[in-house]
C-alpha cells in the first residue's frame, strides 16, 4: 500500500508541477520547478541510467503537456538525475548500497535541505541558461535563479514535509 500511495504521491506533485507551468505566471523572475524533487523520490536503489531515463520522460512530457520549449525541461532534468546518487553519498550517507527514498526524519533537515537544494539549483542552472542565454542580461539571469532555486527549494521542502506524513 505504500508503493501506490508514493506512485499516487507522485502522480499528484507532477500535476501540480503541470498546473503551475501552466496557470501560475510570476513574470520573468521566477520560474516554479518540482521536477527535482520528483528526482529526488525516486528510490536510491534504481540506477543512473533509468533515473536519468525517467528524468527525460517526466521532463519532455511536461515540456510538451504545457506547451514550454520542447526538450527544455528534459535536458535540465537529466543534468539534475545525473550527480543525484553521489550526491546522496557525499551529502546524507556513504553506504554504497543504500535502497531508500530520502525523508527528512531519516536524513535530517539540514542534510536534506542541502540535498534538495544543490539538486534544484543543478536543474534550474541548467534550465535558466537555456532559457535566457544571449537574449537576457547577466545580472537579470543570476536574480532569476537565486529567486527560482529559492522558491522552488521551500516549495519542494514542504512537499516532503507532506509525503514524510504519508509515508
Amino acid at each position: 500500500m505504500s508503493r501506490l500511495r508514493s506512485i499516487l504521491f507522485f502522480i499528484l506533485v507532477f500535476l501540480l508541477q503541470l498546473a503551475i507551468s501552466n496557470y501560475l505566471n510570476l513574470g520573468p523572475w521566477i520560474t516554479i520547478s518540482l521536477i527535482p524533487f520528483l528526482i529526488v523520490q525516486i528510490p536510491l536503489q534504481r540506477s543512473p541510467h533509468v533515473v536519468m531515463l525517467a528524468a527525460f520522460g517526466l521532463g519532455l512530457l511536461l515540456d510538451w503537456l504545457s506547451a514550454g520549449v520542447l526538450g527544455l525541461n528534459a535536458f535540465a532534468a537529466v543534468m539534475a538525475a545525473a550527480p543525484r546518487r553521489i550526491l546522496y553519498r557525499l551529502l546524507i550517507n556513504d553506504e554504497q548500497d543504500s535502497t531508500w527514498i530520502p525523508l527528512i526524519r531519516t536524513a535530517g533537515i539540514d542534510k536534506y535541505l542541502k540535498y534538495l537544494l544543490i539538486l534544484t539549483a543543478i536543474y534550474l542552472a541548467a534550465f535558466i541558461l537555456l532559457d535566457c542565454m544571449s537574449v537576457r542580461p547577466f545580472w537579470f539571469i543570476l536574480v532569476k535563479f537565486v529567486a527560482s532555486t529559492l522558491v522552488s527549494t521551500l516549495l519542494g521542502l514542504l512537499l516532503a514535509f507532506a509525503f514524510q506524513r504519508r509515508s
